[in-house]
């Protein structure tokens, strides 16, 4: 996207980075910086010094004190273990600290930064599906292609989310067990509960690439996005919201801030097990599908674009 516009940018990975810098450009974006990587803080003083532009970019809360760090679906999971948990999100901190230029993807995340690193200017920047990626699905038209109206998927691209998917198992398993015709197609290395797995209605399947996903979720008419309400939880973003308005996809989710700001009828939040269970009984309607599904999609052409972060920059 911003090579369209006329810039110049490269991509490199941070261990690529630190180890043989290139100094030649003008903005530096760090995504998720940690302090404990070699060479970090001999580059960041090199760059100032030279007058760049340096911005710290986060799309999750991987930084703060202990507190946060067991709050993470890391430790929560055991990826990681609670000692290391808490050295990660400290190194993070730490990171975050030697950037006066913040970008984040969503307001509650803008706040945690502030709170600590209270100097920084902080910018929200929205997450979005890229032109390239709208262009192919636009042509396709991928968002109204018919789909079974009682076919409910779940897709978690990590184990991560192993604390979440509880918080709507009993009520999925009650919806498939009273509806024999409904489905439930669960993507990713999630643990579900066994009575769920062994219903003849459920079935399972690894994580796909992301360029596969719009079209397997087509094989849904709903999808669903339950999180466990965590201060850590509360920073994510509308990511399945835009994963869904893609492939044409109605979505249950659980009411995180950045859902909230969503105005969309086949946006539900769900507040509550009954919620999940009423909303899950009741299949998408075919009347109302198309318009809500091309009202979606051009939500997604709307928002399609970095103008936040160019603009946040060139005020440099």
């Amino acid at each position: 996207m911003l090579a369209g516009q006329g810039n110049f940018a490269s991509v490199y990975s941070a261990a690529q980075f630190y180890k043989d810098p290139n100094f030649d450009y003008d903005v530096y974006v760090f995504h998720r910086p940690n302090a404990a990587r070699r060479n970090f803080l001999p580059v960041l003083q090199h760059l100032r010094r030279a007058g760049k532009t340096l911005i710290a970019d986060y799309d999750d809360l991987i930084f703060g004190d202990e507190n946060i760090a067991l709050q993470s679906s890391a430790a929560k999971n055991r990826t990681l273990t609670p000692e290391r948990a808490i050295a990660a999100f400290a190194s993070n901190l730490s990171g975050l600290r030697e950037f006066d230029k913040v970008t984040v993807s969503t307001a509650p995340l803008a706040q945690r930064v502030k709170e600590s690193n209270p100097d920084a200017e902080v910018n929200v920047v929205p997450n979005i599906i890229p032109p390239s990626i709208l262009s192919v699905h636009g042509e396709l038209e991928t968002y109204l292609a018919p789909r079974p109206h009682t076919a409910i998927g779940y897709f978690a691209g990590t184990k991560s989310h192993d604390r979440d998917f509880p918080v709507v198992a009993d009520a999925l398993h009650r919806v498939l067990m009273e509806n024999a015709d409904f489905t439930l197609m669960i993507i990713g290395p999630v643990a579900v509960p066994p009575a769920l797995a062994a219903l003849p209605n459920v079935s399972t399947a690894p994580a796909v690439n992301f360029l596969r996903l719009p079209g397997l979720m087509t094989l849904c008419s709903t999808v669903i996005a339950p999180l466990e309400l965590s201060d850590f939880n509360a920073c994510k973003s509308r990511v399945k919201f835009l994963e869904a308005a893609l492939s044409g996809c109605r979505l249950l989710a659980s009411p995180i801030p950045d859902m909230r700001a969503i105005q969309s009828e086949s946006l539900k939040h769900m507040e509550s097990l009954d919620d999940w269970y009423e909303a899950l009984s009741a299949p998408v309607k075919s009347l109302d599908y198309k318009p809500q599904a091309a009202d979606n999609f051009e939500f997604l052409r709307s928002t399609s674009h970095v103008d936040g972060l160019t603009t946040f920059w060139s005020a440099a």
